[in-house]
């Protein structure tokens, strides 16, 4: 008999972890942004490891898939 998986809960037991893009050479990470009072909508943004919004050039936040 094959040995036993173990539960897919367990983080040792999970494939190696998602890469992070890059944005000017600093990793950014997904985060939901909620502009839909602004008129941007509601998307997946990208944000550095500092807590700040990657934006372009009009001053919006760049939607992660964009990247």
């Amino acid at each position: 008999m094959a040995g036993k998986k173990g539960s897919k809960n367990n983080v040792s037991n999970r494939g190696k972890g998602v890469e992070l893009k890059l944005l000017d050479g600093k990793a950014v990470k997904p985060i939901m942004y909620k502009g839909e009072r602004l008129g941007h909508g509601n998307y997946m943004a990208a944000k550095f490891e500092d807590g700040k919004l990657a934006k372009d050039d009009a001053g919006r936040p760049v939607p992660y898939k964009m990247i």
